[in-house]
């Protein structure tokens, strides 16, 4: 009896061995609930897939911080983003997107902290705000934009906005507005891209028609602001005000420029670049026409690098207001090439070159020759348009777009040495200072 209760002990302790070795299975990970807010336009049935969100017929608000993702079609509506009193980061993915808003903006930005409008790849978008009928009506006492925002505002992303600001502007930011990536295309009866504190463009491809400035800067308020900065991508502006135009400093760093002011300067300015404080400009290659003087500043500008053609009606390079006695133009690196009917660089306060390349066709007499250690080719030779000059037997680049009185030519020259210029029909010679 005994053996057979120890027989019973043993085979349950070995079946209860058996069951502890066999380890349960582990449970398969639970999904984590996708925290992105899709919302889906539609005339009078626009949707949001979850909080954050809401729709009230035509106007959709985005109410919290998060990520949320924009596509559809709003024939007359408008998008909020409005996180209250708690700003908080929004960022709004369009994916092929489409709002037209007929009497305002079809983007508001009234409270936040940071938005970042991304742009999924191979997606093309619109706002718009107005009619065409607006921008032929367009006096400049209306206000308003396309895409408006009253906090920071950065776009990035691979895809394509277009922008039409029938109404007024095409995007406008009462703080800093950035561009990192992407392509955004604006048609705008005002400005096309403002920032009011500032400007940055790090990447992407920025397309501008305006009918007042392409890309602009306009509050000094907080100290530090009021800047444009460009440091890479592709910018084009054809604007009937200035092309870019910085409150305090415009600074270009990198990237391709290509700006056109095609106002002819009367009842509002219109220049190629613009900086009340200063003008920097370090690399980059960048061409810009204007009517009015092509590169102007308050201040000073400075040129250390990058190639720049300059073609204009006015003076080439500007600096200083005025009347003043203040306000230099430095040229250390980079090569310019300078088609002015005026003076090619007028600096109201000292004007040197100290490297690079300069080639300057200029229209006016009262042209002053440069300062500084680089030795330059400063002489009066009237010639025409589409003339090429030679130095030495060797033909300098660019050929004039413009009809001149005198040249200025600076590169590998030697102080005190004595060269040949000719057009190929009449030679001077003459010695470098």
């Amino acid at each position: 009896m005994k053996k057979l209760l120890l027989l019973a002990v043993l085979c349950a302790l070995l079946l209860l061995s058996a069951c502890s070795s066999n380890t349960a299975e582990p449970a398969a990970p639970t999904a984590e609930p996708d925290p992105t807010v899709r919302i889906t336009l539609a005339d009078g049935t626009a949707t949001a897939s979850g909080g954050g969100a809401r729709v009230d017929g035509n106007i959709i608000t985005i109410a919290s911080g998060g990520e949320y993702v924009l596509s559809g079609t709003l024939d007359d509506g408008q998008i909020v983003i409005d996180t209250g009193d708690e700003a908080m980061n929004v960022y709004l993915t369009l994916d092929v997107a489409s709002v037209t808003n007929r009497t305002g903006a079809a983007l508001w930005v009234k409270q936040a902290k940071n938005v970042h409008l991304i742009l999924a790849a191979g997606a093309k978008n619109l706002f718009v705000s107005g009619t065409e009928a607006d921008l032929a009506a367009f006096d400049g006492t209306q206000t308003g934009a396309a895409v408006f925002a009253e906090d920071d505002l950065t776009i990035e992303g691979e895809g394509e906005l277009e922008v039409r600001g029938y109404i007024n502007n095409g995007i406008a930011c009462k703080d800093d507005l950035k561009l990192k990536s992407g392509s955004v295309q604006i048609l705008a009866a005002g400005n096309g891209f403002r920032g009011s504190e500032s400007v940055e463009i790090k990447g992407g491809e920025l397309s501008i028609v305006a009918g007042n400035d392409g890309v602009k800067s306009s509050s000094a308020a907080k100290e530090g602001k009021g800047y444009i900065e460009i440091s890479g991508g592709t910018v084009m502006v054809e604007a009937q005000g200035d092309g870019i135009a910085a409150e305090t400093v415009l600074t270009v760093s990198g990237g391709t420029v290509t700006v056109e002011a095609q106002g002819d300067g009367e009842g509002q300015s219109s220049h190629a670049l613009k900086a009340r404080t200063s003008v920097e400009i370090s690399e980059g290659m960048l061409s810009v026409t204007s009517v009015e003087d092509a590169i102007s500043c308050d201040g000073s500008v400075l040129i250390s690098g990058g190639v720049l053609s300059i073609s204009t009606k006015g003076d080439g390079v500007q600096a200083g207001e005025k009347g003043s006695g203040a306000g230099d133009i430095t040229i250390s690196g980079g090569k310019l090439s300078i088609h002015a009917m005026r003076r090619g660089l007028n600096a109201r306060g000292s004007f040197v070159i100290d490297g690079g390349t300069v080639l300057a066709y200029i229209g006016s007499t009262k042209q002053t020759a440069p300062g500084g250690s680089a030795a330059c080719l400063f002489t009066a030779f009237p010639g025409a348009a589409g003339e090429r000059l030679l130095l030495n037997g060797e033909e300098l680049v660019p050929e004039s777009e413009r009809a001149f009185q005198m040249v200025l030519y600076s590169g590998t020259l030697e102080h005190g040495a004595s060269y040949q210029l000719s057009n190929g029909i009449k030679t001077i010679g003459v010695t470098v200072g």
